[in-house]
């Protein structure tokens, strides 16, 4: 019998330095995990919208846009005709009436709110 309470206690001090190592590990695993060291911020590449943005306030996107508006609506434009050019060149004329209209109002607009706009700020500066 003194055999048998001897292995058993061999098993159960196995077991217990088993259990006593991870403990060990683990307690070493937390300190290492509070002195870690903090590396630099790493900025994150430009998202999409920002790009686009950016490209947008650009004073080369006005002129880009206009070339591909014109070549949109050309390209639509013969399309619609099918080379039949007498057709092609009415629509033109037609949607190139419809830009200039457009484009006067907008004008008339948004000078007379620019027109308000400064003529508000310079009487708010004189009061």
């Amino acid at each position: 019998m003194a055999n048998t309470s001897r292995s058993r206690s061999g098993n159960t001090s196995s077991r217990s330095s088993r259990s006593g190592s991870s403990r060990k590990s683990a307690r070493s695993n937390a300190s290492r995990g509070t002195s870690r060291r903090t590396s630099a911020p790493v900025q994150a590449e430009p998202s999409a919208p920002s790009v686009i943005s950016r490209f947008a306030s650009s004073k080369a996107a006005m002129p880009l846009i206009f070339i591909a508006a014109v070549l949109l609506i050309t390209g639509l434009d013969l399309l619609i005709s099918w080379n039949k050019f007498e057709m092609f060149f009415k629509i033109l004329g037609v949607e190139i009436l419809i830009a200039v209209i457009v484009w006067v109002v907008l004008t008339l607009v948004f000078s007379g709110r620019t027109k308000k706009d400064s003529d508000n700020e310079s009487a708010e500066d004189e009061e």
